[in-house]
């Protein structure tokens, strides 16, 4: 039997009634019709355009530098942005950074208020929607507003051996109070933790020193210790274990915080009710009265990221709720679990951290998941469901990542208007959250948004381009996403002539206006749209491995990728009695295809996907009145060399143009010439090519191959814009750009930064270093002093400007430049239409 690979969608699917409109930027939002979808898939509208993570490191904000970070989204496709309010110096371990240069530009300053109404203001006129994160910093929620007080919360203990038989009259001493260590503390000189500095007492508990006591041995004993902690028992006979209780903060604090609020402002109390009501009073007042004319239509949400605020296992009406809920007091349980674990009180108690218990004793696992899931129903009454039922008192959606807590994803996703997952830029698969697709499905959750390119330093360091994240990008709609927010898009406040400028640390990948691809990478930036807009349509029905399936009332369907280095063949679907077409949103083309065949239940397609590459397969119910192409079947071709000599035009980011002419296509990077070698920006290639009157007639057809190229190629055929390739193969057909004779053939290729950054590490230093991270980099300590005053720059060599530096003297260059071969593919062709 003939070889041959087929990917096999499973059959069995949930049928799912028709979903409700939910909102979507504040707006309500139905399906469109199968004619209208295909009428905008050239150029989706922009509430389909992806969005992205606009960092503002604390005071480094300028009206001059929102205008341009806005305009630069606009032009390039970009739908909106979440402002998160972070440190400054994020990069030195969200301690200030010095020689700050607008020291009055604090958090909710005069000046920030100010430039939050231009914010508004800008995005209006330009049509953009903004978000806010639910607290300075990116995690979780609270402010300068939460004191101790109203802070989270963790109980804690101190013990006290003593025997009985007599009165005792002793001092029991106050627990141990929490303390803070902070984030990343390691490579912070002299750090010193937080330590709470508020308590409160709960209760005092004896249990009997013996093999097997129970919750029915311990004796509650509060009434017989005072304020002071003073304790006055006639102890029975034998040797107790006395505990006494009490709850502080835990001293977590959002992070990272702008810098003149740090060590200013903490979590808040994520199971009180009353201080979660607060929380979002403090933070949602002060907008209203500043930016309240834009609230719903372009202030449209506030976001809240993964959780990452630590524990707490404790509230002041705790011991009354578990009661509530579960029937039984917990604190007899607490003592026997901490006796028979022979250790002190650890402050993250619950099954969520604790380690797993031998199965002698199976009563204190039991209660370990009642209280588990009184912490989870606290957070989510008290905490989540209160953001919810708050922010739509003042207009504003819930767009939450509901996971990494001590709560449950599912009813997360379930609160949350907009619920969101992750995924990181990698070379690994992506898999979508199953708790928050299940979710979504029966809550009828039509969007599920995800923080997409959150990058490590191994993947994201100003060497990414739009081929290598296109394996993680469509990972993340074949598991069911289907909205993005870019992680990231910093705020440049600072002159244009500072590049790569202001980034987030180490982390994340480089999209900006400073971005050296950002322009032409608009071409990536529609594909996201073209997907989103088909992938946000009508009911979800699955997702497997490598494929996603939607249905809207006239068509099935089907999102596929291949993301293996084989070409996958056949693909079956599970349909029947339906034609399939051809959507590439790659292209923004719709063809016909004749390579299908009907087994049984299912339709097998032929789609020969190189490696991650993707196409939607839609098989209307009925004929669509819309234009779709015949399918090409190519009967015959002859190729043709363009080789050298090439003109070509370089124009660096940061200096000014120059020309050399090539006599071959070689890779810059391996060049003696120091201009070529470190290059980064976009180079034009410049050709005359000749087209015979006879190779463009209507059964002919001429295929552009660039070969090999790094990174992305911008075309230009007789003046015309004739459109970007971004991923490999790099080649399209060109015809409708040709005329009979001479034509003008300019290839624009665009690298990544990486090796210009190097070539300014050949240099000495004109700033001080800040902590040293190894493999992660190291950060721009300060900003120097030419810089501050607009001085010329000591190191002469030295063409960019960042806070933070991957790369070193000997880091290897990455390839650059346009590699070919070239060739002119003459094809004949042979239109096939349904």
């Amino acid at each position: 039997m003939k070889s041959r690979n087929i990917f096999i969608f499973t059959k069995q699917f949930v049928l799912i009634l028709c979903l409700c409109p939910v909102l979507l930027f504040g707006q309500s939002y139905s399906s469109e019709t199968l004619q209208s979808l295909a009428e905008n898939f050239q150029t989706p509208g922009e509430e389909y355009r992806p969005h992205v993570w606009w960092h503002w490191l604390g005071s480094n904000f300028s009206k001059e530098g929102i205008t341009k970070d806005l305009e630069a989204m606009k032009e390039a496709g970009i739908g909106g942005a979440t402002i998160f309010n972070i440190a400054s110096s994020v990069q030195e371990s969200h301690f200030p950074m010095e020689n700050n240069p607008w020291p009055g530009q604090t958090f909710r300053s005069e000046a920030y208020w100010d430039a939050m109404k231009h914010t508004m203001k800008e995005a209006r006129r330009l049509g953009l929607k903004i978000g806010l994160h639910g607290t300075p910093g990116y995690s979780t929620t609270g402010g300068p507003w939460i004191t101790e007080e109203r802070g989270m919360k963790a109980l804690v203990s101190s013990k006290t051996i003593a025997e009985g038989g007599k009165i005792l009259d002793i001092v029991l001493p106050q627990p141990e109070l929490p303390e803070f260590t902070g984030y990343d503390s390691k490579y912070t000189p002299d750090y010193k933790p937080w330590k709470a500095t508020k308590y409160w007492d709960v209760t005092v508990i004896a249990v009997p020193d013996m093999d097997t006591p129970s919750v029915n041995n311990v004796l509650e004993i509060s009434d017989c210790m005072d304020a002071d902690g003073h304790l006055r028992w006639q102890a029975p006979t034998g040797k107790w274990v006395i505990y006494r209780y009490g709850y502080a903060p835990t001293m977590a604090h959002p992070h990272p915080l702008p810098d003149d609020i740090i060590g200013k402002a903490w979590e808040v109390d994520k199971m009180s009710r009353e201080d979660n009501e607060y929380h979002w009073q403090q933070l949602l007042d002060p907008l209203k009265k500043h930016i309240g004319e834009y609230f719903g239509n372009t202030f449209t949400y506030i976001w809240v990221d993964s959780y990452e605020s630590g524990y707490q296992n404790w509230t002041s009406g705790f011991r009354k709720e578990f009661i509530r809920l579960k029937g039984y007091d917990p604190i007899p349980w607490i003592a026997i679990y901490q006796y028979k674990n022979k250790k002190e009180l650890e402050y993250h108690f619950s099954a969520w951290h604790s380690p797993k218990f031998e199965s002698d004793i199976p009563d204190i696992q039991l209660f370990l998941k009642d209280y588990d899931d009184v912490v989870n129903r606290l957070f989510t009454d008290n905490g989540w469901q209160i953001a919810r039922e708050m922010l739509h008192k003042y207009g504003l959606n819930f767009y939450w990542e509901p996971y990494g807590g001590p709560f449950s994803t599912y009813e997360g996703a379930m609160i949350a208007d907009i619920p969101v997952g992750e995924f990181w830029s990698s070379e690994e698969e992506v898999y979508g959250n199953p708790h928050i697709l299940r979710a979504a499905v029966e809550f009828n959750k039509r969007i599920i948004a995800a923080e997409a390119f959150t990058g490590a330093p191994v993947f994201s360091r100003y060497n990414e381009d739009p081929a290598f994240l296109k394996h993680t990008l469509d990972g993340g709609y074949a598991s069911g996403y289907n909205l993005y927010f870019l992680h990231h898009w910093v705020h440049q406040p600072f002159d244009d002539k500072y590049q790569p400028g202001m980034g987030m640390g180490w982390w994340g990948t480089h999209f900006s206006r400073f971005q050296t691809w950002y322009k032409p990478g608009k071409a990536f930036f529609t594909y996201m749209a073209r997907c989103q807009m088909l992938l946000q349509q009508g009911d979800y029905i699955h997702s497997k491995e490598h494929s996603t399936h939607r249905r809207i009332p006239e068509a099935e369907i089907f999102f596929v990728i291949n993301s293996h280095d084989k070409v996958e063949k056949t693909y079956s679907f599970p349909v029947k009695d339906r034609v399939p077409e051809l959507w590439d949103a790659y292209r923004g083309t719709i063809r016909h295809t004749s390579k299908w065949r009907q087994e049984g239940d299912s339709v097998y397609v032929d789609l020969n996907l190189g490696k991650d590459e993707s196409m939607f397969v839609v098989f209307p119910y009925i004929g669509g009145k819309y234009n779709v192409l015949p399918e090409i079947e190519v009967v015959g071709e002859t190729q043709t060399l363009i080789d050298g000599p090439w003109n070509v035009i370089f124009l660096p980011k940061l200096e000014n143009s120059f020309k050399r002419k090539l006599l071959s296509l070689v890779d810059w990077s391996k060049q003696e010439d120091e201009a070529l070698k470190y290059f980064s920006g976009t180079a034009r290639y410049e050709k005359t090519i000749y087209i015979a009157p006879a190779d463009l007639k209507t059964d002919k057809r001429i295929v552009l191959d660039l070969g090999e190229l790094y990174d992305i190629a911008a075309l230009e055929i007789n003046g015309e814009n004739a459109g970007v390739l971004w991923m490999p193969p790099y080649k399209t057909d060109i015809s409708p750009y040709l005329k009979a004779g001479t034509n003008k053939l300019v290839v624009c290729i665009t690298n990544n930064w990486a090796n210009r950054l190097i070539g300014d590490e050949q240099y000495p230093a004109d700033f001080e270093w800040g902590q040293d991270r190894s493999e992660e980099g190291r950060a721009m300590k300060a900003f120097p002093d030419w810089f501050l005053n607009d001085k010329q720059r000591p190191s002469k060599g030295r063409k960019t400007f960042n806070v933070w530096y991957y790369y070193r003297k000997d880091s290897p260059l990455y390839p650059a430049g346009l590699l070919g071969p070239v060739r002119l593919i003459k094809e004949s062709i042979k239109e096939n239409s349904r």
